[in-house]
């Protein structure tokens, strides 16, 4: 039977990747996830920002466990279906929020941590002007919990690991650098 991730080839097996998407509120998580899934061989994508939708809406210690257990689920769902990629990520923001979720799917090969930066003003332009708009009270309450983490960068444990300052940049050329920084995934060729 033939999964639908890949083209059976019994000379190789499977490689089970993770791409991580982090960054703070309003960086382009969503945005990256989907724009670079069409880049991606055997690839799939979770955003957990679609997961997370609950009403009431508690981002307290319970509601994380439970959404990092849902993203482990479909991920392991979609190696099980030979997809090798999976691209993920609106759900961590700090190292130890990888070291927890990475317990979860402990049989990953290969993990690429992608942090998205965006300087103040411009994440605040798109935390206004995007689809998806917040509360002024909203965009506090995060900003509180979602401080920039600098251990993501510094404390590389078990990824590699791909700033991209998206600033200036637009979602093409953001999944350029993505595409650029990890050829393991994706070979030597910028996306076309």
């Amino acid at each position: 039977m033939t999964r639908p991730g890949r083209t059976p080839r019994p000379d190789r097996p499977i490689v089970r990747r993770l791409i991580l998407v982090s960054g703070q509120e309003g960086a382009g998580k969503t945005t990256i996830i989907r724009a670079l899934l069409p880049h991606t061989p055997s690839g799939a994508r979770v955003d957990a920002e679609d997961l997370g939708q609950v009403n009431p809406c508690l981002f307290d210690d319970a509601f994380w466990r439970l959404l990092r257990a849902n993203v482990a689920a479909l991920v392991r769902n979609y190696w099980a279906a030979g997809f090798e990629n999976v691209i993920t990520g609106s759900f961590l923001t700090t190292r130890d929020d990888f070291l927890r979720f990475r317990e979860l799917v402990p049989e990953v090969d290969e993990v690429f941590m992608v942090q998205l930066l965006v300087q103040p003003d411009e994440r605040l332009r798109r935390r206004l002007t995007r689809a998806k708009r917040t509360t002024q009270e909203w965009r506090d309450r995060v900003d509180r919990a979602d401080t920039a983490d600098t251990t993501i960068a510094a404390d590389q444990d078990g990824y590699r690991y791909l700033a991209v300052d998206s600033t200036a940049m637009t979602p093409g050329q953001t999944v350029t650098a993505i595409v650029r920084g990890f050829p393991e995934i994706y070979g030597s060729r910028p996306p076309g």
